[in-house]
């Protein structure tokens, strides 16, 4: 685990922070955390990446904040071979007739980064990141990821 691992997967999600706690964990969320800031004392484990960055302590996270530029359209790619597993859900189904159908909902959600529409199921699957979740047992169709 690295500040700059954890980092780059939560931006692939669109997560405005994440955070890295004991050592080797990585969290990434959509607020700051209800529990406020804590004694930056209490933050003093080495990363076990890179021992020269902290990750956070025993039930301390080490906060980071993520920005994005301005992201208004999508483009179809090829579907990734990587996915994602998570104990949380990473995506979301909905009826759509067309790709614009899934298009247009998934640019409205802070949470959706990519979409797998299929047409044969009249089906949109909604990703929270950029890579399907291994979850998803259905991952043929087509594939537009935010640009």
């Amino acid at each position: 685990m690295t500040v700059e691992f954890c980092g780059g997967f939560c931006s692939l999600g669109g997560f405005p922070y994440f955070g890295v706690q004991d050592k080797m964990q990585c969290f990434c969320g959509s607020s700051y955390g209800r529990f406020g800031i804590s004694n930056e004392a209490d933050c003093n484990y080495p990363c076990s990446g890179n021992s020269s960055q902290v990750c956070g302590g025993r039930w301390r996270n080490s906060v980071f904040s993520l920005t994005y530029p301005k992201r208004r359209c999508f483009k179809q790619s090829q579907m990734p071979s990587l996915n994602v597993s998570s104990t949380l859900p990473t995506s979301w189904s909905i009826a759509a007739q067309t790709a614009l159908d899934c298009l247009i909902p998934c640019e409205a959600s802070a949470d959706c980064q990519a979409v797998i529409f299929s047409g044969q199921q009249r089906l949109c699957h909604l990703l929270r990141f950029a890579y399907p979740p291994a979850s998803l047992s259905i991952t043929d169709g087509d594939y537009f990821v935010r640009g």
